[in-house]
C-alpha cells in the first residue's frame, strides 16, 4: 500500500525472491480516493511538511502465489526507489522454523531519536515488527504524518509493521480516521482497526487497544477471549502473545491500567499467553508475574520518562519488576520451538537486556 496525491492508473509492483534466483513477477492493484479532512500545520511557520486535507489515493496491490515463511523484494513500478521488503508467515505445522520480529513503540522520529533507534535494532534482520502504540506525536508540534513516513522508511520497508492503537493517535481532530485507521484498517488476518489477531507457524498474535473499552462485557473483552479459546483449540496450536499500547504493570511515569488488568489478568493466565507487549511508558521494564512476562518498550524516541516515578505507588509490582532502564531502545524477539529469546538494544547498539522463556506448548492446562 502507498498513497499518491493523484491517481494511478493500474497501480503495479514488481517483486522477487529476496535471495534471487526466483521468478520476476508483477501484480497489479487499484487506486481508491479519500477525502481527508484532518489537518495540521498549514500555514505555520514552525512546520516545514504539514499535513494538509484533500483527496489522496490509497494504491493497494495484492500479492498471491507467495511461499510460506519467505522473504521477497518488491518495487512501485515508476518509482524503483520506493520499494522494499516483506516475508510471508510460516505454515501453522510448521514449529522447526524460527521466528523473528521486531519490537518498538513511542516512536517521535521528529526528535531524531527514532533514526537511531531503528538503525541500532536493525528491524531488517526480522520476518515483521509490532508497534505498540503512539506511532506518531503532533503534540512535538514539529511532526506530522509528512514527515513521519521518510523518517520510519527503514522500519516500513523492512516489512509488515502490526500497530496497536495508542493515545497519541487521537491528538488531532480526524487523526484517528484520517490517518491511524486509513493507513491500518485491517492490518492482521481477522478483526478491525482496533483489534485483531495473526498467527505464524502455530503462534498467535492479539492486537488490542486500551484507547477503547477493554473492560469485561465490551465488545473487545469478548472477542478476546473468544477468539483465544478458538485459537487453542488448533491441532497446530504453540501459544499466544498479546500487545496493547497502556501496560497492565509499570511503576514509571505513568500509571498501570488497573481495571484492564482485573479485567484481562484471569484470561491471560487461563490461556497460554507467555508474553504481554506494551509501550506508553517512555522506558524499558520487564515484570515476570507468574508464568507471564510483561514488558514495557516504550522508548522508541519520544521524550524519555523517570522508570521509578512510582515504585512507592506500587510497591508490590515495584517487587515483580527484573529489569528497567532510562534509554532510547526497541525489542528483538526469536521463537524458537518452545523458547522465547528476547533482546532489548539501545540506540548505540548495546543490548540493555536478555530473556529466554521456555513455554509449554499447546492450551495452558487448567488444573
Amino acid at each position: 500500500m502507498w498513497e499518491t496525491r493523484l491517481a494511478v492508473d493500474s497501480p503495479t509492483v514488481a517483486f522477487e525472491p529476496e535471495e534471487g534466483g526466483g521468478l520476476l513477477r508483477s501484480a497489479e492493484g487499484t487506486s481508491d480516493p479519500y477525502d481527508v479532512r484532518a489537518t495540521y500545520g498549514v500555514g505555520s511557520p514552525l512546520v516545514d511538511e504539514p499535513d494538509p486535507p484533500g483527496i489522496f489515493y490509497l494504491n493497494t496491490v495484492e500479492l498471491t502465489g507467495l511461499s510460506p515463511a519467505s522473504c521477497y523484494r518488491y518495487a512501485i513500478d515508476g518509482y524503483p526507489e520506493h520499494g522494499g521488503r516483506l516475508c510471508t508467515m510460516h505454515e501453522p505445522h510448521d514449529h522447526s522454523t524460527p521466528i523473528a520480529f521486531y519490537v518498538v513503540g513511542d516512536t517521535n522520529p521528529a526528535l531524531m531519536n527514532t533514526g537511531r533507534i531503528l538503525a541500532a535494532g536493525k528491524p531488517e534482520r526480522s520476518e515483521f515488527a509490532i508497534h505498540v502504540g503512539d506511532l506518531q506525536y503532533y503534540t512535538s508540534l514539529i511532526e506530522t504524518y509528512q514527515v513521519w513516513f521518510p523518517l520510519m522508511e527503514r522500519l516500513l520497508s523492512a516489512g509488515a509493521m502490526f500497530p496497536c492503537v495508542g493515545n497519541h493517535e487521537f491528538e488531532i481532530d480526524g487523526e484517528f480516521e484520517d490517518y491511524y485507521k486509513r493507513f491500518w484498517r485491517n492490518p492482521g488476518q481477522d478483526g478491525d482497526s482496533i483489534r485483531y489477531h495473526f498467527a505464524t507457524g502455530g503462534v498467535h498474535f492479539f492486537s488490542l487497544s486500551t484507547e477503547h473499552e477493554l473492560l469485561e462485557g465490551s465488545e473487545q473483552y469478548e472477542w478476546l477471549t473468544a477468539r483465544l479459546a478458538e485459537v487453542e483449540a488448533l491441532p497446530d496450536y504453540r501459544f499466544s502473545i498479546v500487545f496493547l499500547h497502556r501496560p497492565l504493570f509499570t511503576v514509571g511515569d505513568s500509571h498501570p491500567v488497573l481495571e484492564i488488568r482485573a479485567a484481562l489478568m484471569p484470561v491471560l493466565q487461563r490461556h497460554n499467553v507467555p508474553l504481554v507487549l506494551a509501550g506508553h511508558m517512555h522506558g524499558y521494564e520487564r515484570f515476570e508475574v507468574g508464568e507471564i512476562t510483561f514488558v514495557t518498550t516504550g522508548n522508541g524516541g519520544a521524550v524519555r520518562d523517570d522508570v521509578d516515578a512510582n515504585i512507592g505507588a506500587y510497591p508490590d509490582d515495584a517487587a515483580l519488576r527484573v529489569a528497567s532502564g532510562r534509554f532510547f531502545e526497541s525489542m528483538r524477539i526469536l521463537i524458537e520451538g518452545d523458547t522465547i529469546h528476547g533482546s532489548t538494544v539501545d540506540d548505540l547498539g548495546m543490548v540493555q537486556d536478555s530473556f529466554d522463556k521456555t513455554v509449554p506448548l499447546g492450551p495452558r492446562d487448567p488444573g
